[in-house]
C-alpha cells in the first residue's frame, strides 16, 4: 500500500534544488520551513485538513474551522516559534451562505484566541477541505529535528491519547471533557517558548509519539529507549501511535533532569547511539501494529 512517505519522496528533489539558497535556512524535513527575510527568520508550514479524513462531516463549520487552523500552527510550536499571520484556501460545495458564516465565527476565534492575521487566501468548488499556510517567527531560534543526541533525556510536554478518547466519545454522542481535545485542540506555544532555551530537538505530537519521535531520530541519526510507565497515557499503548494530540516531544541534556520535571515536563526516555526505538514495559519490549498516523491508511 502506498504510504505518505512514498508520495513525498516523489517531491524531494524539487525543494532539494533551490534558486534562493541563501534566502531558504531549512527547506523540506521539519515541521516548517525556515526562510531568511532581511536578517529576520520567518517560519512557514503548510497544512490540509479534508472531510473524511482529518474531521468529521457531521462536525460544526465553526469546529472544523478552528480545528483546522489549530492543528497547522501547532507545527509552528514543534519548532519553538509563534504565529503571526495565515492565509486559507477553502475547496467547499456546501450551497447554505450560513455554513460559511459559522466557518468565518470559526476563523475569528482562533485569530482572536492565537492574536494572528489573516492575510488573504482563496475559495474554490469542490469536496470540503483547507488548506492553512501559517508564518511565523522563532522564540529565539528554531529548534530542529535533527539536534538529538546520545546521552539526551526525552520529553513529552502532556497527557497522550486525550484526542483519540475525545473523538470516540463525540462519535458515541457522550459528552465528555475529552470532546474538546479533538474538536478545539491547542498548539503548545508557552511551552514551546519555556523549552526553546534548552531544547536540543523538537517535534509536535501530531502523528502520534511513536512514528514523531522516529523522525527526530532518523533525522538525528540516533536512537531512542523509552519506558512505558514514564509516559503519561490515558488508556493503553496504542495513545502512543493514534496521534492528534498536538503536545510536543523533545529532547534536552540529562543534566536538566530536575529542573525540566519540576517545570511540569514528562521525561519518559533517553537517546542512545544504537539506531533505532524500543518501548519497554516491565522489561519486556512492547511491538505495536502500526507506528502512528498515515492520512493514506
Amino acid at each position: 500500500m502506498i504510504s505518505e512517505s512514498d508520495i513525498l519522496k516523489c517531491f524531494q528533489h524539487l525543494v532539494d534544488s533551490t534558486y534562493h539558497k541563501d534566502s531558504i535556512l531549512l527547506g523540506s524535513g521539519d515541521d516548517a520551513a525556515v526562510i531568511d527575510t532581511q536578517g529576520r527568520q520567518l517560519v512557514h508550514s503548510v497544512d490540509i485538513s479534508k472531510i473524511g479524513v482529518h474531521f468529521h462531516e457531521s462536525m460544526r463549520p465553526e469546529d472544523i474551522a478552528y480545528r483546522s487552523i489549530t492543528t497547522a500552527l501547532s507545527d509552528l510550536a514543534g519548532m519553538c516559534s509563534f504565529p503571526s499571520f495565515i492565509s486559507i484556501a477553502l475547496t467547499c460545495d456546501i450551497e447554505e451562505i450560513s455554513w460559511y458564516v459559522k466557518f468565518s465565527n470559526g476563523i475569528k476565534e482562533a485569530l482572536d484566541e492565537f492574536s494572528i492575521d489573516l492575510v488573504g487566501g482563496d475559495v474554490t468548488n469542490g469536496e470540503l477541505n483547507i488548506s492553512v499556510n501559517v508564518f511565523g517567527y522563532p522564540f529565539k531560534k528554531p529548534i530542529l529535528r535533527n539536534g538529538a543526541i546520545p546521552g539526551d533525556s526525552i520529553y513529552v510536554t502532556g497527557q497522550l491519547g486525550k484526542a483519540k478518547q475525545g473523538l470516540n466519545d463525540w462519535l458515541n454522542k457522550k459528552d465528555s471533557i475529552y470532546c474538546k481535545d479533538f474538536l478545539r485542540p491547542k498548539p503548545q506555544f508557552q511551552k514551546a517558548k519555556e523549552l526553546s532555551d534548552f531544547a536540543t530537538s523538537c517535534i509536535d505530537i501530531s502523528d502520534g509519539l511513536i512514528k514523531d519521535l522516529g523522525d527526530i531520530c532518523k533525522q538525528s541519526n540516533v536512537g531512542a529507549e523509552l519506558c512505558y510507565e514514564d509516559i503519561p497515557i490515558l488508556n493503553d499503548h496504542k495513545d502512543l501511535t493514534h496521534g492528534d494530540d498536538y503536545e510536543l516531544c523533545f529532547t534536552a541534556p540529562c543534566h536538566l533532569d530536575d529542573q525540566l520535571k519540576s517545570q511540569g515536563f514528562f521525561l519518559i526516555g533517553k537517546i542512545i547511539q544504537k539506531l533505532g526505538l524500543s518501548v519497554k514495559k516491565g522489561g519486556s519490549e512492547i511491538t505495536f501494529e502500526k507506528n502512528g498516523w498515515d492520512p493514506f491508511e
